[in-house]
């Protein structure tokens, strides 16, 4: 079973992930609440393992009933930045889509299952193989109002059972201090079991990006005996309206790609939702597609934006669409946004600094190896 030099109890903090959740502003997702900083406590460890430091060795009595740094310890604010950082990689893009995407692979998506296994695995791998822990992001939402439920530990290790197919990996989680923690799944698992107290089960993992930081001098600093600082309500500023420009947008043509399985098709639907108002295609019922199949849209949807707006674009399979596969199996549940996963996605945003996107544009629906191509114009 490789492993690199990395002990939670050692190497991880001595307290756990008992922050209170945080609204993070994450630019082309939105308000989101976490659930803690587990990726922040990840990053933080592995920026102090990278610089061959030891943590800062705080106990949980040290702060108190809160068990954490105050918000104005440099340690918290430290490990708060390093929150944001996880979510500002190219990777992070991953815990939407994957909230997004169904466990098994088909016509229009890789599921998660198949990326996990055959994908991340062997990332996984070769970075262990180096000597080197990394991040994971565990995937358990199924929505995109469920994403503060996934997770972030450290993995440092992990075993493959030729014989029987079953996979292990060696996690430090913040949630669990001081433990070494497992995930594990078998050749016919679809998810992934941790071996903690409350045997938590995950749809999948990814390897996070990340750049080790050299953490600051001052994180084991001693508290401050001042008044917590207290977590700030969220609320957003109403800005002036201001002066508005009316937009067209034109939705030109479709064309559906499926490489590796040409021969087979697909009944579906597909909506588009362009700032507050959505185009359905086709208009009612399903329409049968296969690799190749190209479709005329035509459909132009006018709307006012100002300057302090965002125009956003966005595709998936219509809310009211159930996929099967060949053998009869629901491939997704109803591909309501509040309530299911949804797949043939994609999102585009454009402000005032870009024109409001002003030209022709052709974006791909994230997944694969099938889906489609919308080609559209702005003006």
């Amino acid at each position: 079973m490789p492993k690199v030099d990395f002990s939670p109890a050692r190497d991880g903090f001595q307290f756990g992930n008992y922050f209170v959740n945080q609204i993070a502003d994450i630019p082309g997702v939105g308000k989101l609440q976490t659930a803690g900083r587990c990726g922040g406590m990840s990053y933080c460890v592995l920026d102090h393992y990278a610089a061959r430091q030891p943590v800062p060795g705080f106990k949980p009595s040290d702060f108190g009933d809160k068990g954490v740094p105050p918000d104005d310890h440099p340690l918290a604010e430290y490990i708060y930045q390093r929150q944001l950082d996880s979510f500002f990689t190219l990777s992070a893009i991953k815990f939407i889509t994957w909230s997004l995407a169904p466990d098994a692979s088909n016509f229009l998506v890789r599921g998660v299952t198949e990326r996990t296994k055959k994908e991340e695995f062997n990332k996984l791998r070769e970075a262990i193989d180096r000597g080197t822990p990394v991040p994971l992001g565990l995937i358990v939402a199924r929505n995109l109002n469920d994403l503060g439920r996934n997770h972030q530990v450290v993995a440092y290790g992990y075993d493959y059972d030729e014989a029987t197919k079953k996979m292990t990996v060696y996690i430090y989680d913040v949630n669990l201090p001081g433990q070494e923690i497992t995930l594990t799944s078998g050749k016919d698992d679809a998810g992934w079991f941790e071996s903690s107290p409350g045997k938590e089960q995950w749809r999948g993992w990814f390897v996070q990006d990340y750049a080790p930081r050299r953490p600051p001098p001052d994180l084991a600093k001693p508290l401050i005996e001042a008044a917590q600082k207290a977590i700030e309500a969220v609320g957003e500023v109403i800005q002036p309206k201001g002066r508005r420009n009316r937009i067209t947008v034109t939705l030109n043509r479709l064309v559906f790609s499926n490489p590796e399985e040409s021969d087979s098709s697909a009944e579906l639907a597909l909506e588009f939702h362009i700032g507050n108002q959505t185009v359905r295609w086709p208009a009612r019922g399903l329409r049968k597609v296969k690799h190749g199949t190209k479709v005329k849209l035509d459909k132009q949807v006018e709307l006012d934006v100002t300057r302090n707006d965002v125009l956003e674009i966005s595709g998936r399979i219509a809310g009211d669409v159930i996929l099967t596969d060949t053998e009869g199996f629901d491939a997704f549940d109803y591909f309501n946004l509040d309530q299911n996963a949804v797949a043939g996605f994609f999102r585009r945003r454009f402000t005032r600094d870009d024109k409001w996107g002003k030209g022709e544009h052709t974006v791909r629906s994230e997944g694969g190896p099938g889906g489609y191509t919308l080609e559209f114009t702005i003006q």
